[in-house]
């Protein structure tokens, strides 16, 4: 898994690349922790390019949201591939990650 970060006023970017999985999920938890921790409003989570999220991605989501509401921020979900897009929706996740005007 590659993660990159992007920096656009108080929105943070996290573009994802390869498979979110049981091996990726702990290095990427600990990524958004680190990043919900510095002088940000809100991070959001670029999957467009992310193959496949397994259940340990979508617990990871669940979790940064949490740990985002706790500070007053917000994890939100941009573009992402058809495939996770599917996952997220069938799992009945996506309104915790939504935009305004989503």
């Amino acid at each position: 898994m590659n993660i990159s970060e992007y920096l656009e006023g108080t929105n943070l970017t996290l573009v994802l690349e390869g498979s979110f999985d049981e091996i990726s999920s702990p290095d990427i938890e600990d990524k958004v922790e680190e990043v919900l921790s510095r002088d940000v409003e809100s991070v959001t989570l670029n999957l467009s390019k992310v193959r496949y999220i397994s259940s340990a991605g979508i617990r990871v989501l669940i979790v940064a949201h949490k740990k985002a509401v706790k500070l007053g921020k917000r994890v939100l979900i941009g573009e992402m591939s058809v495939k996770v897009r599917e996952i997220i929706e069938m799992v009945g996740i996506m309104p915790l990650f939504a935009g305004p005007g989503r």
